[in-house]
C-alpha cells in the first residue's frame, strides 16, 4: 500500500483504507488476508471511484465483533460503520471469499441503500452442494478448511507458532502459480495472523457458518433484486459462481477469471479491475 491511501477506522473500530473521488465503493476480502487484498486495484478503482477496503471485524485492525462471528450480524456492524461514515450516500458492494460471505446479507439486510453487489470466488454458506464422504481428492484440498477451521480448539494448537508454514501452504494450494501473491501482501497476512488471537479470530468465522447459512436461507425469501456479479477464478470455482449466486438474486452476469485459482484481487488485479469497472459503469446510478 503506498503513502497516497489514507487508512482510518469507522464506527465500531473497523478499519478501512480509502482513496480515490467519486462513487462510493466497498471492498471486502476473505481469510486469511486483510484490507490489502485489493491493493492492486486501488489505482484503477481510484480514478472514477472513492474505495473504502475493509477489514472485517476480527480480522486484520478491526477488533472483534460484540455479538459472535455469523455473518448476519457481522454484516450489520459493517453496514452500520459505512453508513454512518458516508450518511445518506449509496454505493457498490464487493465481497471476496468470506467477503462475499458477509457480502450477500449485508445486501439482504440493506438492499435499499446499495446499487450493486459483487461476490468473487466465494462459496456463500447456505448454498454450497451436498456433498457425499469421504470426499474426492480434488473437492479435500479446495475445501478442507471448512472442516478443520471450525474444529474447537484443535486449530488454535497446530497452527500456533507456525502461521507463516500454514499461510504459505495454504496460498501455494489455491493459487494456480505457487508464490504468485505479491510478497507485501503476503508479508502483511502473516504479520497480521501471526498476532496473539488472531487465527482465532479467523476460525470463528468458520465455526460460526452453520448459523451464517441458516440465516441466509432466510434472507433468500426475499431475492435480491439489484445487479449482481459473480465471478470465480477459472481454477477454483469458476463460472459456477453463476449458479451459486442465482440463488439469492435475480439479475446475476459474471463468468470466470482465466489463468486464477481462488484468490482474485491478488492474482489477476488487472482482470478482475477490468471487470468490475464494466460492471460498476453499467450500473452507476444518481
Amino acid at each position: 500500500m503506498t503513502s497516497k491511501w489514507q487508512a482510518i477506522h469507522l464506527l465500531h473500530g473497523v478499519r478501512a483504507i480509502v482513496g480515490g473521488q467519486g462513487p462510493p465503493v466497498i471492498l471486502i476480502p476473505g481469510w486469511p488476508q486483510t484490507a490489502e487484498a485489493f491493493s492492486d486495484i486501488f489505482e484503477p478503482l481510484s480514478k472514477q471511484y472513492q474505495f473504502f477496503a475493509l477489514d472485517p471485524p476480527g480480522l486484520g485492525d478491526s477488533p472483534a465483533p460484540l455479538n459472535g462471528y455469523d455473518t448476519a450480524n457481522v454484516s450489520k456492524v459493517m453496514a452500520e460503520a459505512v453508513h454512518d461514515h458516508l450518511k445518506d450516500k449509496s454505493y457498490h458492494l464487493v465481497g471476496h471469499d468470506v467477503g462475499g460471505w458477509i457480502a450477500y446479507p449485508w445486501a439482504a439486510q440493506f438492499q435499499s441503500k446499495i446499487k450493486s453487489l459483487s461476490i468473487l470466488d466465494a462459496s456463500v454458506p447456505g448454498f454450497l452442494p451436498k456433498f457425499e464422504f469421504p470426499l474426492s481428492r480434488q473437492t479435500n484440498l479446495r475445501l478442507w478448511q471448512f472442516s478443520f477451521n471450525a474444529l474447537p480448539e484443535l486449530p488454535e494448537i497446530l497452527t500456533t507458532g507456525r502461521e507463516r508454514e500454514l499461510l504459505t501452504w495454504f496460498f501455494n494450494l489455491k493459487t494456480v502459480h505457487p508464490g504468485g501473491l505479491p510478497k507485501d501482501q503476503f508479508e502483511r497476512y502473516i504479520q497480521a495472523y501471526s498476532r496473539p488471537g488472531a487465527m482465532s479470530r479467523g476460525f470463528e468465522y468458520y465455526r460460526a457458518f452453520e448459523t451464517s447459512a441458516k440465516q441466509n436461507l432466510e434472507f433468500t425469501k426475499t431475492p435480491l433484486d439489484i445487479p449482481v456479479l459473480a465471478l470465480g477464478g477459472a481454477s477454483s470455482v469458476g463460472s459456477g459462481m453463476i449458479q451459486l449466486v442465482q440463488n439469492f438474486a435475480t439479475k446475476v452476469s459474471g463468468g470466470a477469471i482465466e489463468d486464477c485459482g481462488h484468490f482474485l484481487p491478488e492474482e489477476q488485479p488487472s482482470a478482475v479491475a477490468q471487470r468490475l469497472l464494466e460492471f460498476l459503469e453499467a450500473n452507476e446510478t444518481d
